[in-house]
């Protein structure tokens, strides 16, 4: 090499006689070093170093080359422009086409903090989807005073420390702390995390993401398909490997639905959880949206719920702010929808697994400040729907992640009003009033779920299935049935022998009519329904029906009464043996049945105290109003729930019934 070449090579002044073909310069993005010094990062075309590392023999992290400036799109706002987070979050509003990117993927282990003075990505605007820090809400009782926070007028540039530690205000009195990824635990094994993710899969995962998009996520939307599959066509390297492994667990229960994968063999499904699970106690260390997606995704396989998981992922969404309304922050629109689907998701998988797990819940009404979802926060269409045979309809999909997420309100109401520990308010009631005071305190419930149902969109309806497509509607109409069943339960688990003969023989007869319009449904179900996505709670409410029967047998007043329910669940069981081949949901749920009534034996009537139920007329066999047929007919002059007058003279002896027929019960309007 000649003296000149030395001479630049041994000086970083040096650098600047070379000429621009044989040099490369990167301002935006230095070494570590060079942006200590704030000086340009200039590397000579024969080196993989640059000028400054070579002249201090110090390791270069300034590896990659550099990228070619953009001009911005006047027509693509920045609010709905499509943004990749190198973390694994996707969402953005409906992508541009764009050639492929030769871009490096990059790795937060190796880079210093970006320049948020100069913000070149939307990514750095975001709170969830950064590509190389994560963000964390600072509550207001923390050890940072908000009157010292507002000291700082520069939010977003300020903090620029050895430990990249800044703040970031969104809203009045709304500041995150944020952190660079680098500084957390675990930053270095992202890349050999998807590495063995990605092996475990090969080469299969390209059919694993369309399997998903085509049948998980319609009916479960808190993912962006446009965006994954462009981020996908560069690299896996480009996702959060919980993430990534969490959308091939899934997917894989549908394997048999790809012609090309149908005839091989499945990958190791054990290895890959393991894998998913190691990966995502890394990641928790530095929290986005992504962290929240992979454990959600994970809580819905079939019988992979955990309360501890639950817990986790309520307190990284806590964590990110999803708790709180985000309307007026200062963040692109897009990602305000995101975050309220996901923050209703965290708030649905709290509460069902409270129930199904007798667990206090975690999310408390007050401290979570939830907004009304609408279609406007969800970033497909029916236009993005996949025409391949055995898909989900996108349409279908956001009204019931939308209703289901109204159910769940009206059932946390009724877990925190009758299964709290504290049942002092329920007794005090019993004790003056007995069931009739019971009855008028879950009165707002029954008007709550009468008007649930008479809102619900035709299309989720059980019979509103298309041809050759599959139908999700199931796990939303189970979850009404288990909602009307833990009332009725703590309904009769209060009878006494002191409560009326009357009102006794009322409230047996409407929990008998839900054990049966429940029983009824499920027997009903097609196979589009059974093969579909079911969420997580799906087995324990199948089991819930069984365990409420259980509780109907063990305190029939009679043999023949007994008898009755006993047959009732021995056909529950066998309806659900003969439809388990195939459908893993529904396998769980009978192994959460076995765990749970082995022990009894049901062939011989329980065994009751003469003092414990007073006199009561003889069991009926009567038809009840029509059981459910799958057909619903949701029509506004149905007569729905109205008031039974048990005593003339007093109003308060009242309990809900189906007029339509004579027959006293529970009446669901519209479900018959």
């Amino acid at each position: 090499m000649d003296n000149a070449s030395e001479s630049s090579r041994s000086s970083p002044d040096g650098a600047a006689s070379q000429t621009r073909a044989q040099r490369t310069v990167r301002p935006d993005r230095p070494c570590d070093i060079c942006r200590k010094r704030k000086t340009r990062c200039v590397k000579e075309a024969d080196q993989d170093r640059c000028v400054l590392c070579v002249f201090h023999n110090r390791e270069c992290t300034y590896v990659d080359v550099p990228q070619p400036r953009k001009k911005k799109r006047a027509d693509f706002p920045d609010d709905m422009s499509t943004s990749v987070d190198g973390g694994g979050d996707v969402e953005a509003r409906p992508p541009l086409k764009k050639t492929k990117s030769t871009q490096t993927p990059i790795d937060g282990s190796l880079l210093g903090p970006p320049d948020l003075s100069n913000v070149r990505s939307l990514l750095d605007r975001t709170l969830g989807l950064h590509r190389t820090t994560h963000f964390k809400y600072i509550g207001p009782s923390s050890v940072h005073e908000e009157r010292l926070l507002d000291l700082i007028h520069r939010f977003y540039e300020s903090g620029n420390g050895e430990d990249g530690c800044k703040f970031r205000r969104v809203a009045d009195s709304t500041t995150f702390l944020s952190r660079s990824d680098r500084y957390t635990l675990f930053s270095s094994d992202v890349d050999d995390d998807l590495d063995t993710i990605e092996h475990i899969v090969h080469p299969h995962g390209p059919s694993l993401v369309d399997l998903y998009f085509r049948i998980v996520h319609p009916s479960y939307p808190i993912l962006h398909k446009g965006v994954f599959f462009e981020k996908y066509g560069r690299s896996y390297k480009e996702f959060s490997p919980p993430l990534l492994a969490a959308v091939y667990l899934l997917a894989m229960d549908w394997w048999e639905y790809d012609r090309n994968l149908a005839s091989k063999a499945k990958p190791n499904a054990d290895a890959l959880l393991r894998a998913a699970m190691k990966a995502l106690t890394g990641v928790i260390h530095r929290p986005k949206l992504s962290t929240v997606q992979a454990g959600l995704l994970l809580l819905q396989r079939s019988g992979g719920d955990s309360w501890v998981l639950t817990s986790q992922v309520v307190a990284v969404g806590e964590e990110l702010g999803l708790h709180l309304d985000c309307t007026s922050w200062n963040i692109p629109e897009w990602e305000k929808g995101l975050r309220r689907r996901l923050a209703c998701a965290i708030y649905m998988q709290d509460k069902w697994s409270a129930l199904i797990y007798g667990r206090p819940s975690h999310v408390k009404s007050p401290d979570w400040q939830m907004p009304p979802l609408s279609l406007a926060d969800f970033p497909e269409s029916a236009a993005d729907e996949d025409d391949k045979e055995g898909s989900t309809e996108v349409e279908k999909g956001r009204l019931l992640f939308i209703h289901l997420t109204k159910l769940t309100q009206i059932m946390a109401q009724a877990l925190e009003m009758l299964y709290s520990p504290d049942q002092t308010p329920i007794h005090e009631i019993l004790n003056a009033s007995g069931v009739q005071g019971l009855l008028e305190l879950v009165k707002p419930l029954a008007v709550g779920l009468k008007e649930w149902a008479n809102e619900m969109p035709a299309d989720l309806r059980m019979d509103h299935v298309k041809t050759r497509k599959l139908c999700s509607n199931g796990y939303l109409h189970l979850s009404y049935f288990v909602t009307e069943i833990i009332i009725h339960r703590h309904i009769i688990r209060s009878l006494t022998p002191e409560t009326p003969n009357a009102m006794r023989d009322l409230c047996r007869e409407a929990g008998r009519a839900r054990l049966e319009r429940a029983i009824n449904f499920v027997e009903a179900l097609r196979p589009e329904h059974l093969q579909a996505f079911w969420w997580f709670a799906s087995p324990r409410s199948l089991a819930f029906i069984r365990t409420y029967g259980g509780l109907l047998w063990a305190t029939s007043s009679t043999d023949e009464e007994a008898e009755f329910y006993r047959r009732k669940l021995e056909d529950f069981r066998w309806s659900l043996k003969v439809r388990s081949k195939g459908v893993s949901f529904v396998a769980v749920a009978l192994q959460e049945m076995d765990e749970s009534l082995q022990d009894i034996d049901m062939t011989n009537s329980p065994t009751v105290a003469p003092s414990s139920l007073s006199p009561r007329t003889p069991f009926r066999s009567t038809p009840l109003p029509t059981a459910y047929t799958g057909e619903d007919q949701f029509e506004p002059e149905s007569p729905g729930l109205a008031m039974l007058d048990l005593d003339a003279a007093s109003s308060s002896h009242a309990y809900f019934s189906d007029t339509s027929g004579g027959e006293q019960g529970f009446f669901y309007p519209g479900m018959a």
